[in-house]
Formats: structure tokens, C-alpha cells, sequence
């Protein structure tokens, strides 16, 4: 396979991360015909369009939906790489009873998202930027924030950022709990975190992380009831997927104050609209999406996806997701 021209897509190069002439892609190039598009497309026909013909893609942003319509569009198609980790955005059965093999690049943001959680712990928590924005306009405001030391810091999801995570808390003197879809107590132990039932995590945080892939079984895992159940002086972290939040039910808690405030990367709806209700608030940190965004997380979410391709081009594909 490898000898043999081929044509590679990247569909989707939209804010750009790949230059025409990124040395990532270098590895492509030797191989056969690289085609980037750097502008935003429609969805659908369009997204086809620019993938026809291809046997290897990378998916660089999670508005491209890859549904059963477009990979029967696509009947060169073997390998798609995600650059990331989340797979909400394909239908990863559709994609197995086609052939077509997917894999993401779990390692790549890892480092960059723990320490953008842990910065957004500290804004939040420290209310950075009531003081910030209020010094900016003339006003020395003090807005007294928490300590952490003492304080219980809870995990939803256990995998590999909140390994990157949990070392830093305890430094800090946190408890640490925390709850997976899947329990592994070996795993749990070796982070030091306690494992609890879910609801137990949520009651008894007062900084709640949540770093789940978005999937059936985590869609709005944190919705109202949820909500209800944290405590009035807890805060709630997401740089995990939009999808995982409930964002009206976090919108009225906020707003109400039966929750300290929230510190938000990643959105049901990105880019965030800016008539979002969520930015009225002043007991919330926004980001937009750019938890990866350093420059050791974009040289590995570059890389990364390729070096998926070239593993799946010798025949051992890695970090598939739909086998």
C-alpha cells in the first residue's frame, strides 16, 4: 500500500492548524497527495466533496459530521484520524460496517487540557477576573475567594488528563475523589483518588472536573438533577465536551447562585453564539475551546494524526476507536 500513490484529505482545516507547507504532513507528501481545505464547509455534499477519492483523512474539527450518508459517498475511504479525542461527531458503527477504520490521538492534548484545567480551577475559585475586569476599569475591588487546601476536589472521568491533574491537587492539600464509566480500582489507587459512586463525587466536590468523551451514555451527565445535588459553594469545571452539560440547567443554577460558579471551555454550541445567556454572568470563566492550544499541544495534535495514517498505512493502526 505504501509504494502506491494515494490521495490524503484534511477536510476540515478550519480555524487552520496545518499550513500547505506544515512540516507535519511532510511524511504524507512522500507518500502521495495531500489536500488541505482552510475554509469552513456546509456539511454534507460539500464535505464529501472534499474527501472524494481519498483513502486516509484527518478530522481537525468536530463540526464535520461523519454520518453513514457520507462514508457510502465514500467508498475509497479506509482510515479517518480524529485530531483529539472526541468521536461524537462520527458514526463510528457506520464507519465499521464499511471498513473504514477510526482512530483519535488520546496523548496529544493531554498535558496542555490539565494544565488549562488547573488554571481555570485557580481563576475561578481565586475570582481572577471579577478583579481583573473591575481594575481594568478604575476599581481596586477585592472579591474574596477560597483556599483549596482542605477542600475535596471530584473527578468524572479517570483517564488520562485526570492522571496529568490528580498529582497537582494533592499538592495542593485536596482531597481527591472521583468516578468513571468504568471502575478500576488498581487505577484509582495508583492517582490516589478515592472512587465513589457518581452522586457521591458531585455531593461532596468543591471544585467539580469533568473530562468524559461525549457518547450516549454521557450526554448531559451534569444536567439539573445533578446540578441540585452539588453544594451551593461548589464549583464546576468542563474543558471534557460540551455535550456533557446541560447548559440552560447550568445557566438558571448559576444565574440563581445555588452553585459558587463555573469555569467552561467547551460548548453544545461552538463557537459560542455571543447572545449566549452564559456570558451575562459574572460567576463564570469562559474559553473558547483552546484548552490544547500551547505550542508543545499544537506541535502534538499536528503530528499525531499522521503518525496515525503512516501506522495504519504499515498495517498497524493504533488507538482505534471502532474495532
Amino acid at each position: 500500500m505504501g509504494a502506491t500513490p494515494v490521495k490524503f484529505a484534511v477536510p476540515d482545516n478550519y480555524p487552520v492548524v496545518y499550513t500547505e507547507d506544515h512540516s507535519a504532513l511532510a511524511p504524507l507528501r512522500e507518500r502521495g497527495e495531500v489536500v488541505i481545505h482552510s475554509s469552513r464547509h456546509n456539511g454534507g455534499d460539500e464535505l464529501v466533496e472534499r474527501m472524494r477519492g481519498a483513502i486516509a483523512a484527518i478530522n481537525v474539527r468536530a463540526y464535520s459530521k461523519f454520518t453513514d450518508e457520507v462514508f457510502a459517498a465514500l467508498p475509497e475511504l479506509k482510515f479517518l484520524t480524529v485530531m483529539g479525542t472526541g468521536t461524537d461527531n462520527i458514526d463510528l458503527d457506520a464507519a465499521k460496517r464499511r471498513g473504514i477504520v477510526v482512530s483519535n490521538t488520546p496523548t496529544a492534548p493531554t498535558i496542555s487540557v490539565a494544565e488549562h484545567t488547573l488554571a481555570l480551577t485557580l481563576a475561578l475559585t481565586k475570582n481572577l477576573m471579577p478583579m481583573h475586569n473591575a481594575l481594568k476599569g478604575g476599581e481596586w475591588r477585592h472579591v474574596p475567594g477560597i483556599e483549596l487546601r482542605g477542600k475535596t476536589f471530584g473527578f468524572l472521568g479517570l483517564g488520562l488528563i485526570p492522571a496529568e491533574i490528580a498529582p497537582v491537587v494533592h499538592a495542593l492539600g485536596m482531597r481527591v475523589i472521583g468516578w468513571s464509566l468504568t471502575r478500576d480500582e488498581e487505577r484509582a489507587k495508583r492517582l490516589g483518588v478515592q472512587l465513589l459512586e457518581k452522586d457521591d463525587v458531585i455531593r461532596q466536590s468543591d471544585v467539580l472536573s469533568l473530562l468524559l468523551r461525549a457518547s450516549p451514555k454521557t450526554h448531559h451527565i451534569v444536567g439539573k438533577r445533578e446540578l441540585e445535588l452539588m453544594k451551593p459553594s461548589a464549583y464546576l469545571i468542563n474543558t471534557g465536551r460540551g455535550a456533557l452539560v446541560d447548559e440552560k440547567a447550568l445557566y438558571e443554577h448559576l444565574k440563581a447562585r445555588r452553585i459558587a460558579g463555573a469555569a467552561i471551555d467547551v460548548y453544545q454550541t461552538e463557537p459560542l453564539p455571543s447572545d449566549s445567556p452564559l456570558l451575562t454572568l459574572d460567576n463564570v470563566v469562559v474559553t473558547p475551546h483552546v484548552a490544547w492550544v500551547t505550542d508543545q499541544g499544537t506541535a502534538r495534535m499536528a503530528a499525531h494524526p499522521v503518525e496515525n495514517v503512516l501506522a495504519f498505512l504499515e498495517g498497524k493502526p493504533k488507538f482505534v476507536v471502532n474495532r
